[in-house]
């Protein structure tokens, strides 16, 4: 991959100038109020789309190189260097992953969507073209003149391809910041500001663009490659309509997407090389991942997934403490806590009580410890072990819980038994399973396991394959 004739683009000034022609130009219509659908502010609307293309082009002319020139407009318009297999990347990708969403949403409750735009435009074929073109014209081709076109390069004379594409991803979720004040945008009238859908939408340019790099470097740096992928974001979003949690399945498939181009393809240039030390990394990395879709213990090598902040459109760590019914002076045990993501809240929530962790790999363990230790937290222990045979005392514990673990158990019911000694008689067994795991349990599953071991279901919290539930070991149990 080439990067030779664009080693003179400036991203510092080009992002500058985009967000500074673009924002300048919406500026008009949040200070005046207008919808952004009336007149003139569908003329200001536009102008700011255009921002990053007007600030790529002032930038090349002004550095009168013609070469430069020569090679981006190449770079548009040359098919030839996009090989038939990354057209199926570009054209599948969007639909295979909404329709995933669509179905993982669906399984968890939620209604069909209505399909109203399709229905519209299947019933008058003939307004299916001009609406392509403008969801072409007015989003993917003058963004991506700017984004990939021109300042994905000059970040890549500079950084390597995830850095890249990390700045890259963050510049142009700030672009798109002015639109959640802006009436009659999706932004402003669905999702509003600073709320779960603002920031699941921000994070989507940052995942999106380690997959634009990853297509960009693989096509010989076709931009034409880039607007078509973004053009299928786009036209697959209007035509699909999604809720808030398939947006927030969307996002989570994208981002394992993006973790998968990574790991295999290499953070340098995503791109393959035929290196021997390379090879070997690609084929361990290719080991790890799979332990990531397939069911059993959560490879450690992958932990920072489990911090993503996203996480807390599903669970945030307040609530499954305050699910836990805590006492400041309580002894818990959580049983694979990997790197703690609901570690630390219930550590602070346990002034005078103590916290003990214990999961069969030692470096999810050693992450604990290092957030424990950085957040002044000192009330907890770390126990490598078998959750079927706990090294802890009969009746020790007041609370027990695990988040999306008693799948990957082997033996279940053995865990549960053991829980069930290490409680003290009226202790609360908690189990959490989540969306997305590949060991998920149904709650019926999960209250025959837990009852048949002596527990009592107490409470469920949340619903279908997003829930708590408690149970408590009866009294006058031994």
């Amino acid at each position: 991959m080439s990067r030779e004739p664009s080693r003179g683009a400036n991203p510092g000034r080009f992002f500058a100038l985009a967000l500074g022609a673009s924002w300048f130009a919406w500026a008009w219509i949040i200070l005046f109020r207008w919808n952004v659908w009336t007149f003139p502010a569908v003329l200001f609307g536009a102008l700011g789309l255009f921002g990053p293309a007007l600030a790529e082009v002032a930038l090349i002319l002004r550095s009168g190189d013609r070469t430069q020139w020569r090679d981006y407009w190449q770079r548009v318009f040359d098919v030839r260097r996009i090989g038939w297999r990354w057209h199926l990347v570009l054209w599948l990708t969007f639909p295979t992953v909404t329709a995933l969403a669509l179905l993982l949403d669906v399984l968890s409750g939620s209604p069909w969507p209505t399909f109203a735009k399709a229905s519209q435009l299947l019933a008058q074929p003939g307004r299916i073209l001009p609406f392509a073109l403008f969801i072409l014209f007015f989003g993917p081709v003058p963004e991506e003149l700017g984004w990939r076109g021109y300042a994905l390069d000059g970040l890549q004379a500079r950084y390597n391809a995830l850095v890249s594409s990390l700045v890259l991803g963050a510049v142009w979720a700030l672009w798109h910041l002015p639109l959640f004040f802006m009436p009659g945008t999706f932004q402003h009238d669905q999702l509003g500001f600073a709320t779960p859908g603002f920031w699941s939408y921000l994070s989507g340019p940052v995942v999106l663009s380690v997959l634009f790099t990853w297509i960009y470097n693989n096509t010989h740096r076709s931009t034409l490659s880039a607007i078509l992928f973004h053009f299928m974001a786009n036209f697959t979003g209007e035509l699909v309509p999604l809720s808030s949690q398939a947006r927030l399945y969307s996002t989570l498939l994208l981002t394992a997407f993006s973790l998968v181009v990574i790991l295999v393809w290499g953070p340098k240039t995503m791109t393959r090389q035929a290196h021997p030390r390379r090879r070997d990394a690609s084929t361990q990395w290719t080991s790890v991942l799979s332990g990531f879709f397939r069911r059993g213990v959560y490879p450690h090598q992958l932990a920072f997934a489990l911090d993503s902040p996203l996480r807390r459109l599903i669970l945030s760590p307040e609530e499954l403490a305050r699910r836990l019914h805590l006492a400041e002076d309580a002894r818990v045990l959580e049983i694979g806590p990997g790197p703690g993501y609901f570690s630390l809240e219930v550590a602070r929530r346990l002034p005078q009580g103590r916290l003990e962790l214990l999961d069969l790999q030692m470096a999810m363990l050693e992450k604990v410890r290092r957030k424990l230790e950085a957040a002044d937290l000192h009330n907890a222990g770390f126990a490598q072990g078998d959750a079927t045979q706990l090294p802890f005392r009969q009746g020790e514990f007041d609370v027990v819980f695990l988040v999306a673990v008693l799948g990957e158990v082997p033996d279940p019911a053995a865990c549960l038994r053991d829980v069930h000694r290490v409680l003290r008689p009226g202790g609360l067994l908690s189990v959490t399973e989540q969306p997305g795991d590949p060991d998920f349990q149904p709650l019926s599953v999960v209250r025959s396991l837990a009852e048949a071991q002596g527990f009592a279901f107490v409470e469920r919290f949340g619903r279908y394959r997003n829930y708590t539930a408690n149970f408590s070991k009866p009294a006058e149990a031994g």
